[in-house]
């Protein structure tokens, strides 16, 4: 495919999406050749700055793709340039008619919607960016506050005489019952940089745990159990639920056997 040297960016910032162009005019840009096509932008761009020539370039890029016939009638981005790519130097044929009458201002105006475009894609990027970042720390928030309310004690891995359990204690210091449990148990051995086990499990506690109450639990446990008086188990929270089993917190889990939505208490 031949090459045409026009000035392209892939993403542009702009201080506003009214750009203060330096130049203008109705002047028809010379779309005969690709030759001429090229001889007519670096006439019109040449005492740009480098942002305004990128910026032109784009636009133009924009405007060649629209009006061709075949990447016309594809869908924009992707699509258009594979598009492009596939015809190859016959991109151009017939440039002449289906360009014709384009001028400096019409390739202004595209180049001033696409920073306009471009300006508020990224605001709702960075929008939708601060969203998640708000999200993401409210639910640390209240995972913390769900490890500070809910103690787990006394954790252990037992070797049993056909498996081994996870046992520990549970204390519930929230103001209402919770019917279970989810949280994350590393189990490390003395001596040992590297885990011997990790999961994060979710455990339903039969009568649940009433406020201000301790109850001793155990559960089947697959994981290897390290050396006997050399093990210790870390624990973080990860969700509790209250006493009709629905999530405290939305975790982005799908819990199964529980029922849909999210309880209505918090952890405070």
């Amino acid at each position: 495919m031949r090459v045409v040297t026009l000035v392209l960016v892939g993403s542009l910032t702009f201080a506003s999406p009214v750009i203060a162009w330096p130049w203008g005019g109705d002047k028809e840009l010379d779309f005969s050749s690709v030759e001429t096509m090229q001889k007519s932008v670096d006439a019109v761009t040449r005492d740009m700055s480098p942002d305004d020539k990128k910026a032109f370039g784009q636009a133009l890029l924009a405007i060649l793709m629209e009006r061709n016939p075949v990447t016309g009638a594809a869908e924009p981005g992707f699509p258009q340039l594979m598009a492009m790519g596939q015809l190859g130097d016959s991109f151009y044929d017939g440039m002449n008619v289906w360009m014709s009458g384009v001028t400096v201002d019409e390739v202004k105006a595209k180049a001033t919607a696409l920073a306009a475009r471009d300006a508020a894609q990224a605001d709702a990027a960075a929008t939708a960016e601060a969203e998640k970042q708000r999200k993401a720390e409210a639910l640390a928030a209240q995972q913390q506050c769900l490890n500070d309310r809910i103690a787990l004690s006394n954790v252990r891995v037992e070797k049993g005489a056909y498996s081994h359990n996870l046992t520990f204690d549970i204390t519930n210091g929230l103001s209402f019952a919770i019917s279970g449990v989810q949280f994350e148990y590393v189990v490390r051995q003395d001596g040992r940089s590297v885990p011997i086990s990790k999961d994060k499990s979710s455990f339903s506690i039969s009568g649940g745990v009433e406020p201000g109450e301790t109850k001793s639990l155990s559960y089947h446990y697959s994981g290897p159990a390290g050396e006997a008086g050399k093990t210790f188990v870390e624990t973080r929270m990860i969700n509790a639920f209250d006493a009709v089993e629905r999530p405290l917190l939305d975790t982005n889990t799908m819990y199964m056997g529980r029922p849909e939505g999210f309880s209505d208490q918090t952890c405070e």
